[in-house]
Formats: C-alpha cells, sequence, structure tokens
C-alpha cells in the first residue's frame, strides 16, 4: 500500500498566525461558519455552526486554544458580512491553510497493518493520498469520543471520589 497519512498541529499553526497577525486570529475565533458532513454516501448529515478556532470557555487571558475546525470538505460556509471584513475574514483562511499546508510543519507517515494512530480531531489537521488501485484491500476503522462525554465521566467520578461513599 502506498498510502501517505499527513498530519499537522492546527494549535501549532493557529498560534504562528496569532503571531504573525493578531487581528486575522483574531477574525477565525469570531466569524461562526457552518460545517457540513453527509458520511461521504450522502446517507446522513451533521451540521455545526462555530468558528474555525475556539478558546477555552473561562480563560480570562483568552489565550488558550480549545479546538481547531478546518476542513476542505465540510463546508466551511461563512455568514453574511461586510465587504472588508468578507475579504479580511478569508485571506485569514487562506493564510492558516498556507501555513498549514507547508511541508515544514507536516508530518507524513505511512501506516502497516496492525498501526494505530489515535489523535484529537480538534487538534490535528489529517489528510491522505490517494489510494491506487494497485493498493489492494484496505481495511480502516475509525472510533470518536465526545469531548463532553468523556468530561462529564471525568467528573462524575471526581465527586464520588470526594464522597463519603
Amino acid at each position: 500500500c502506498q498510502v501517505m497519512n499527513y498530519m499537522v498541529d492546527a494549535y501549532y499553526i493557529a498560534e504562528l498566525l496569532r503571531k504573525e497577525d493578531p487581528e486575522a486570529f483574531k477574525l477565525l475565533c469570531e466569524v461562526e461558519v457552518r460545517f457540513e458532513n453527509n458520511g461521504g454516501d450522502g446517507g446522513s448529515a451533521l451540521v455545526h455552526v462555530a468558528p474555525h478556532f475556539e478558546l477555552e470557555a473561562g480563560d480570562s487571558s483568552g489565550h488558550t486554544l480549545r479546538a481547531v475546525r478546518f476542513s476542505s470538505k465540510s463546508g466551511q460556509y461563512a455568514p453574511p458580512l461586510g465587504d472588508e471584513k468578507m475579504a479580511a475574514f478569508y485571506r485569514a483562511r487562506r493564510r492558516f491553510s498556507e501555513l498549514a499546508h507547508d511541508p515544514k510543519y507536516v508530518l507524513s507517515l505511512q501506516l502497516k497493518p496492525g498501526d494505530l494512530l489515535i489523535f484529537d480531531n480538534q487538534r490535528l489537521l489529517h489528510a491522505r493520498s490517494g489510494i491506487a488501485p494497485t493498493d489492494g484491500e484496505r481495511w480502516v476503522q475509525g472510533a470518536y469520543f465526545d469531548r463532553d462525554g468523556l468530561w462529564l465521566n471525568y467528573e462524575r467520578w471526581r465527586r464520588r471520589a470526594g464522597t463519603s461513599e
């Protein structure tokens, strides 16, 4: 199999953008866009509206990233904005994409049978090369964790441990 997997630390790229152009970073934190996913076969419809960059709630400094959302295949439709703001928003998004696609920030690896790759889907941007007809059969299993569910269970366990029970 010749499939290559590509990964980029989106938090690192977002921080590069923040240093390079704080206004661009701010726009990607503020403008909510519409993300869509139809499951690849049109059999489902997931829609989520959120900014590209989400900061940690309760962080009075406004500096801690909680999530980065960026996908070439899920829409990212921007709401109506004034001409200047729209141009600045798309400039910011293009610059983030340019940084994310810079080979010096991309980790490339080829998975072998039995390999396991676990990552935070709201931190790591990921892609793969095309699959050639000569690559043969390919089996990939995806599993997703809901952060809210993980934090809910953590909090339950934490509170139980703090009681006399």
